[in-house]
């Protein structure tokens, strides 16, 4: 073999291991990407599913409660029921109107909670004697008991509370009987109390079973304050009004997201790396032609030019499947009438998206450690340019229910910057700026600081999110960083827009700073060179 082959294999070997390993490196981190967005998709999901059955079975005892409350004041503000009972005990007369077709039981009692009369419907006319008391004291303990009688409106009146009787749930509303009259009701202040009426809904095993099924929760269920409770149950405390645990509410924790991650990633794991694998040959193919091409090469400047020049080929070659990813999942997405395929067509839509954004920021980040990107030296309005991120960047924000204000300066007329370059800058700053800040408010601020050696023209992200510690900022601004372990876990991304937005700035002879403290937001301020009388004249 030839002096001349054995360079040329020599560099090829070279090359593969230290071009190859890093794109090994990059499909690595694309596919441990893929599947962390979508095990965070799925984490998503299940606190979801935590909190919003936690709120739908709040809302039905709530729902439950006022239904109570509504019939209870039909039979309390009533001048024959005060009559009857409150004025002189007519048993006769309670005994033909103190009963329901809507409540499972009724109890007058007073404020010392001892029970004066109880009704209950058949189904729970055998236990009446043991739930008559417990539901008397549970009203008695009310807070501001004596006061309901002397509120300002009838609806006020109304108070409602818990009580456990064995599996039961016991929803009360305790309701004083009052005249109608709201004046006289209010006038009205006798020395030995008020007699007050607790109008009860009873649900028990099979009425939790129903009402389990009705709201798609299995094992749905009532359980004692102190019970153990699995860990895949999710639990809803029922509490009085003076804070006491009657009992916990609980249903099993299905974790959709999971049992949805658990399905689906493995085909997408798949695909990604047949991807993989055709990036890998295509690699090696490019390296060995690349390498046999400059086998006589010895200048260092030479080989760093050729290294850049196959990076950007594998670029190239990687967004091919992307794109067709893309353009297929499109496709999909507006051909299927499915809505499950509908939605794995957009998921895949998003973390093709996801992973194209990453390989332009990698292929960028590249190109500056090599030099290779030229920035060009144009006279930019600043009102034009602010105009334009705020345009484009407007329905992000309105997507992420961000307020998204401007703020220019009057003084900050013209600068000298590469118009792409800026707003890609700009953008990206804006950018971290709503993700960091969601349902907050975001403004764009432009300003004139005088410097040694010339003034600038600052553009000032400011928001209200969630901040960065002082110890921590030194790490945004390095390649695949984050401010720590735990914004890369809950808001990901790839850890280079702001490494590339700075070096970019710094090209154009600015730079990037920032200004935050944990919990109280953060400003990044962008400057760029004001533009000199010459230059304007020149444009």
């Amino acid at each position: 073999m030839s002096k001349t082959a054995n360079a040329a294999a020599i560099g090829v070997r070279r090359a593969w291991l230290g071009v190859g390993a890093p794109v090994i490196g990059l499909v690595a981190v694309i596919i441990a990407l893929a599947i962390f967005a979508f095990a965070s998709t799925a984490r998503d999901q299940d606190r979801a599913f935590e909190r919003n059955s936690a709120t739908l079975v709040f809302s039905g005892l709530e729902g439950r409660a006022r239904m109570m409350g509504a019939t209870g004041l039909d039979f309390a503000n009533w001048d024959a029921a005060f009559e009857n009972i409150s004025g002189r005990w007519n048993q006769q007369w309670i005994d033909g109107n103190m009963y329901s077709s809507v409540a499972d039981a009724l109890v007058l009692f007073r404020q010392s909670g001892a029970v004066r009369y109880s009704w209950a419907n058949d189904a729970y006319l055998d236990d009446l004697s043991a739930i008559a008391p417990i539901i008397a004291q549970a009203g008695a303990q009310l807070p501001n008991l004596r006061r309901l009688a002397r509120a300002p409106t009838p609806g006020q009146t109304v108070a409602s509370t818990y009580a456990r009787f064995g599996d039961s749930l016991l929803i009360i509303a305790v309701v004083p009987i009052t005249r109608e009259d709201d004046a006289t009701r209010i006038a009205y202040n006798p020395l030995r109390g008020y007699d007050y009426l607790a109008i009860v809904k009873v649900i028990d095993v099979a009425g939790f079973a129903q009402a389990g099924r009705s709201m798609s929760l299995e094992d749905f269920h009532f359980v004692a304050p102190n019970a153990a409770l699995n860990a895949d149950m999710v639990s809803l405390p029922v509490t009085t009004p003076s804070g006491a645990n009657v009992g916990n509410l609980v249903w099993r924790n299905t974790h959709p997201g999971s049992a949805s991650f658990q399905n689906r990633i493995w085909p997408v794991v798949i695909g990604l790396l047949c991807i993989g694998a055709l990036t890998l040959l295509i690699t090696r193919h490019l390296v060995a032609h690349q390498i046999r091409a400059m086998a006589g090469a010895e200048a260092v400047l030479e080989a760093s030019r050729v290294k850049s020049e196959f990076l950007a080929k594998v670029g190239h070659q990687l967004r091919t499947p992307l794109d067709g990813i893309i353009g297929y999942a499109e496709i999909i997405q507006e051909e299927t009438d499915s809505p499950s395929a509908r939605s794995d067509a957009e998921r895949i839509l998003s973390a093709a998206r996801h992973l194209n954004v990453l390989l332009n920021d990698i292929l960028d980040q590249s190109r500056l450690d090599t030099d290779r990107i030229s920035v060009k030296r144009e006279v930019l309005p600043v009102v034009g340019m602010v105009a334009e991120v705020h345009g484009l960047m407007r329905p992000a924000a309105r997507t992420a229910g961000v307020n998204l204000t401007v703020q220019p300066s009057a003084a900050a007329n013209y600068i000298v910057a590469d118009h792409v370059r800026l707003r890609q800058c700009l953008l990206n700053m804006i950018g971290n700026a709503i993700k960091f800040a969601p349902r907050g408010s975001v403004s764009i601020k432009t300003r004139v600081q005088e410097r040694e050696g010339g003034d600038v023209v600052v553009f000032d992200v400011i928001d209200d999110g969630i901040g960065i510690a002082k110890a921590e900022q030194e790490n945004l601004f390095k390649p695949f960083s984050h401010a720590n372990a735990q914004v890369a876990e809950i808001y990901g991304g790839s850890g280079l827009g702001l490494s590339i937005a700075r070096d970019l700035a710094r090209a154009m002879g600015g730079d990037i700073t920032v200004t935050s403290d944990l919990g109280q937001g953060a400003t990044f301020s962008l400057s760029v060179p004001v533009a000199s009388p010459k230059a304007l004249k020149a444009a």
